[in-house]
């Protein structure tokens, strides 16, 4: 099922737009770079990693 957005106005346009990527968004804005928790999550992730290396090839 494809949209033809060609057939819509530049208002429906933008508010499809708008509808469709919001959530998205949303999730972006919460897990970017730029945010506490996305950076913090990451470091967790990449601490986790050098742990489990660790353990694995009994690093000291």
């Amino acid at each position: 099922m494809a949209n033809n957005t060609s057939k819509m106005s530049k208002e429906e346009q933008l508010d499809w737009y708008d509808r469709t990527h919001k959530n998205w968004r949303s999730w972006g804005s919460w897990f970017s770079w730029g945010s506490p928790v996305g950076l913090g999550l990451f470091f967790i992730a990449v601490c986790f990693c050098i742990w489990l290396l660790g353990q694995t090839f009994g690093w000291n």
